[in-house]
Formats: structure tokens, sequence, C-alpha cells
């Protein structure tokens, strides 16, 4: 039998021709879908930065809370330690109630968690943001979580305390103040006793050690969203 080897020839250059298309329709279609991934991963990150700048807003508003919280406690504290005896009590037990440390600060996760469970984190180029990002939902949110309960269950003690020795009737302003409303002295009876206690002045200082461990946070959490959105607009602006 005589092979025509023209024709297997032609049959062969044939079969690699298709084979190509074959392997270059699915270069063009991994291209496009990686295309799309990446267009995807871009929105994500311009969401991702407009979240950073709603945390930034919201850590400095917490920030000047609890900043104003220790004050107001270091004010208390000065009048204990004065010899001259203040007779605006209202003006300090006013202070006393408004002295809220246990103001915390909530992240905005949706947006990371969306860059997870899209596939899309894996797609940003900068190692530096991915590292940040997962240290700041992650390490820091837990960080944050575990100090902000601890002084959550202080917030209880401290609030019971001042408003049953005080004998504290307050007003609600749901209006004021940035997140929870603010307390408004009504009437209140003053413990001379209480006031000028160790354990009132020891309940002030550890509500002040807990203001200031909570304010140093903070400003860690802010530093490292500074720098999050510096890498993130770099991510979408290098192309």
């Amino acid at each position: 039998m005589k092979i025509d080897f023209s024709k297997v020839q032609s049959y062969g250059i044939e079969g690699m021709v298709i084979l190509f298309s074959v392997i270059l329709s699915f270069y063009v279609e991994g291209q496009r879908d990686l295309a799309e991934k990446n267009d995807n991963k871009d929105k994500l990150i311009l969401d991702l930065i407009n979240s950073i700048d709603e945390d930034l807003e919201q850590i400095q508003n917490i920030n000047k809370t609890v900043s104003n919280a220790v004050q107001n406690i270091n004010d208390i504290q000065s009048d204990i330690n004065s010899d001259d005896f203040n007779p605006k009590k209202n003006e300090l037990i006013s202070k006393a109630i408004t002295a809220n440390v246990g103001t915390s600060f909530f992240p905005q996760k949706g947006i990371f968690n969306q860059l997870i469970s899209t596939g899309s984190f894996e797609l940003i180029d900068s190692q530096e943001l991915k590292s940040i990002l997962l240290r700041l939902f992650n390490h820091q949110n837990e960080r944050n979580i575990a100090i902000s309960t601890s002084i959550d269950f202080f917030s209880i003690e401290y609030q019971n305390n001042i408003y049953s020795k005080f004998r504290i009737d307050t007003e609600y302003n749901s209006l004021d103040g940035e997140y929870y409303g603010k307390q408004v002295l009504r009437n209140f009876q003053f413990d001379k006793e209480f006031y000028y206690s160790n354990e009132f002045y020891g309940l002030l200082s550890r509500a002040k050690q807990w203001g200031n461990m909570y304010i140093r946070l903070l400003n860690d959490i802010e530093e490292n969203y500074k720098q999050a959105r510096i890498y993130a607009e770099y991510e979408i602006s290098n192309k």
C-alpha cells in the first residue's frame, strides 16, 4: 500500500492549526477573564479607599471623644488634689458622667471581605498593601475587639459606681454627640466622702488608663489606615 505523504502532511498541518486555534482561544479567554478580574479588583480598591476615608473620620471622632473624656478625668482629679473646696461640684459631676472612655471603633470590613471572597486580594500587586490590610483587619481588629470588650466591662462598673454613689439623675440628648447621644445632668446628691475617697480616685485613674490605652491603639490603627490608603492609590494608578 502506497502512503500519500502529501496528504499526511496536509492533515498534520490542519491538526496543528486546529490545536493552535484551540490553545489560542483558551489563552484569549483566559486573558479576558483575567482582565475582568483585574477591573473588578480595581473597583474594589477604589471602594476600599472610600471605606478607609470613612473609617479615618470615625477614628478621629472617637479619638476626640476619648481624649475629652481623659481631660475630664484629669480635671476631676486636679480638683480632688486641690486643697481648695470647689463649690461648683455640678460641673465636675457632669464631667464624670460624660467621661466616656468606652466609645469603640468599628471598622468597615465589607470591602476587605469582598476582596478575599472574590479572589481579588490575590491579584493585588503590592505586597505592602496586602500585608497592611491583613494587619488592619485581622491582628489589629482582634486587638481592638479585645481592648474594647475590656473597656466595656469597666465602663459598666464605672457608671454603676458614680450613678449610685452620687444618686445621679440625667436626661438623654440623642441629638448631641457623634454616636451615642449625650447624658445631661439633671440632679445629684454630692457624696463628699466618696468623692475624696481612694476608691473614686482609683476608679478615675483606671478610666484614664483605659482611655490612654485606647487612644494609643487608635493612633496605631490610624497610621496603618493612612499607609494602606497610599498603597491602595498606588495600586490603581500604577497601570
